[in-house]
């Protein structure tokens, strides 16, 4: 307790004390012993208050142990029961979490993962998928602070991700790998990836990347061909050797007819192959007639005009065409222009967009001449001042055009525009206004209107890409932004109206990805419906078995989650109840699973990470030896540790009971003399 306090508080015992001593033994006539007990009641009411009043804080220190946690973290994933050590790992597990001598020295937690991790103590090892860098950076986060050893009990083979070595060296904490499935190098050959585009236009030629592995003790040699159908489209020879272990080929393809492909990539099998999974893979394309052409006309070079490029070519539908403005001749082969701060250079170009009713996206910023744009249109006038203003995206959820979600615009950096009064008509479908100095404007930054027959969108802002910077350091990809940025050229492209039913959906999907359809339905005035009853009925086009699933509001879209079909054609109708508006389309499911594609477990990366903590791999049959590891650690002891608390005084409920029962006594023993 600090000498101040301890002085105030002697203070108010003087104080209490003579305070109580003038009330009933100077200034009182009356003599006696009940004036003692009076003033001893008075002294303790008046010291109490006072002291209350001070606050004084309590300190009280409580002491305890704390045991290490030990993390279980388990595949799940169905790789394990291919390699028929289901049962085993349960097993070991539940070994584990059984213990008594680990359960007095560690607080056992266990985690099953399989896409991603979770907590809990059922394993079917049905998972798809397995993402062991997942498995380490979320620990990193949950065991920061703490001692946590970490058993991994898994066979080592991941399907998405990064590299899980690089993962692991990030963790900080010791792991101890056991090895699960067959460790022996047997002899086979693998098609360990496929790159490949999704759409190719027709009449042209498609390049397909092929990465090829071979696990053996010998030189071997193989046959590899692509067939579509029972076509073989490519066949080359190949030798494989213990140095010489892996091939990337790369083939292209002719692209004769529009429609879904499909190409089925085989490697001829080795006498002693055991694995024949992994030797053939599918792979499909889809072949598309025409392509959205987009003209980026430009008349100061900035970093915004290559991320508007990247965003919309991350379709590959979309092609993107750059050209100072000194050089655009003609538009007639595109689809959409984008004006990217114009000046009195781009009235040909403007001229000739509103005498053909075409639509455009006007994006302007500090080199935007206005003197000029104010006489050339009539939607936006800026006031002239020669200065420039940073403008704070707010975002809209009532924008209309399209259907948007909140990316994250409140932690976006600011654009830079022209500074100044903004008149614009209150028709403007306003996706984003102007936020300056912490006020929201309500002042248009981003949104659509309509000019004549034509739809134009606007952005009165430049380094919009900073924005997209800001998306991939949040979420890891550009995706987000991208998506944003084509729904724009989407609803911009487009002649017609807009659509009140629109579906997003893939023409191809593996087996062992997420089949999501979703939708998009808006009412009359085209907002958006949360009260709308979509249903989709999908038929498989080879059995005719249909099935008739509604689609459920999630967030700000329909969705519906197809993936327990099974591989095969679809051909999916989605409808609204009672409007009569439909969306058809088909998709494929591939026929792969890519968690039978492993002949082996991966002892080699598990050793890595067990070498990166000066450990070792253990086996499904050397429990004890891990235990013993574990409970003979001092790096993994109980330790004790305190936790001082303080409390203020004033939350001491029992001291206001001292002065009540201290007044409320003084009070009831005068009355019962008659003093009062």
């Amino acid at each position: 307790m600090p000498v101040s306090t301890f002085l105030l508080i002697f203070l108010s015992f003087v104080l209490a004390l003579i305070v109580a001593l003038f009330q009933y033994f100077y200034k009182t006539k009356r003599r006696g012993s009940k004036n003692a007990i009076f003033g001893s009641l008075r002294f303790l009411a008046i010291f109490a208050l006072l002291v209350l009043l001070i606050n004084p804080k309590i300190s009280s220190t409580r002491y305890y142990t704390e045991k290490p946690a030990l993390v279980l973290a388990v595949d799940n994933s169905s790789s394990i029961e291919e390699f028929g050590a289901g049962e085993e790992v349960k097993n070991f597990a539940e070994a584990i979490r059984q213990d008594q001598q680990l359960q007095e020295n560690f607080d056992i937690k266990m985690f099953s993962f399989g896409r991603d991790l979770e907590q809990h103590d059922s394993l079917d090892f049905q998972a798809p998928q397995t993402n062991l860098p997942a498995v380490f950076n979320r620990l990193t986060s949950l065991y920061e602070d703490q001692v946590a050893p970490t058993v991994l009990i898994t066979d080592g083979n991941q399907t998405i991700g990064e590299e899980f070595t690089f993962a692991a060296e990030r963790y900080r904490q010791p792991v101890l790998p056991v090895v699960v499935g067959d460790t022996v190098k047997y002899q086979d050959l693998n098609i360990s990836r496929i790159n490949v585009n999704k759409y190719a236009f027709l009449n042209n030629r498609f390049p397909v990347e092929l990465m090829l592995n071979y696990s053996g003790n010998s030189s071997v040699e193989t046959k590899l061909e692509i067939l579509q159908g029972k076509s073989v489209v490519h066949s080359e020879q190949l030798s494989f050797s213990p140095q010489n272990n892996s091939e990337v080929i790369r083939v292209e393809l002719p692209a004769g007819a529009v429609g879904v492909h499909n190409y089925l990539v085989r490697l001829e099998k080795l006498d002693t192959e055991k694995n024949l999974l992994n030797n053939t893979r599918e792979f499909a394309v889809e072949v598309i007639d025409e392509r959205t052409k987009v003209l980026i006309a430009y008349s100061v070079l900035h970093p915004d005009l290559g991320a508007l490029q990247n965003a919309i070519e991350a379709n590959q539908q979309r092609e993107v065409v750059l050209q100072p403005i000194t050089q655009v001749a003609d538009i007639k082969g595109y689809q959409l222009v984008i004006l990217y701060q114009p000046d009195y250079r781009f009235k040909p170009l403007m001229d000739g967009l509103q005498e053909q009713n075409q639509n455009y996206f006007l994006i302007t910023g500090p080199k935007t001449d206005w003197n000029f744009l104010n006489r050339q249109q009539d939607l936006f006038k800026q006031e002239l001042t020669n200065q420039s203003e940073e403008f704070f995206p707010v975002w809209n959820e009532n924008f209309k055009a399209f259907q948007t979600e909140d990316i994250g615009f409140s932690d976006f950096p600011p654009l830079e525009g022209s500074f100044g009064d903004f008149n614009a008509p209150e028709t403007l479908d306003v996706l984003l206004s102007r936020e300056v100095q912490g006020v929201n404007t309500g002042t248009p930054l981003m949104g659509v209107t309509t000019a004549g027959d034509s739809k134009v969108a606007f952005l009165f802002g430049a380094d919009i890409w900073r924005w997209r910077s800001v998306v991939f350091r949040e979420t890891g990809s550009f995706e987000k932004f991208d998506d944003l940025i084509g729904k724009l050229v989407q609803f911009l492209a487009s002649k017609g109206r807009q659509d009140r039913l629109l579906v997003q959906y893939e023409p191809l999907y593996n087996g062992t990805e997420e089949v999501i359809i979703a939708a998009d339905y808006f009412d009359q005035s085209y907002i958006f419906d949360r009260r709308a009853r979509l249903e989709i009925q999908v038929e498989n086009s080879e059995t005719g078995e249909q099935r008739q699933i509604p689609l459920l509001l999630n967030g700000s879209s329909y969705k519906v989650d197809l993936s327990s079909l099974l591989a095969g054609d679809y051909n999916f109708r989605v409808s609204a109840a009672g409007e009569g508006l439909s969306r058809s389309g088909s998709f494929r499911i591939l026929d792969f699973d890519v968690e039978k594609q492993f002949g082996r477990a991966n002892l080699e990366g598990l050793q890595q990470i067990a070498d990166q903590r000066g450990g070792q791999v253990y086996f499904l049959q050397e429990f004890q030896q891990l235990k013993n590891d574990l409970l003979s650690n001092d790096s993994y002891a109980t330790v004790q540790k305190s936790r001082e608390k303080n409390v203020s005084l004033i939350d001491w409920k029992y001291l206001l009971g001292i002065i009540v029962l201290a007044l409320g006594a003084e009070w009831f023993l005068r009355k019962y003399y008659g003093l009062i």
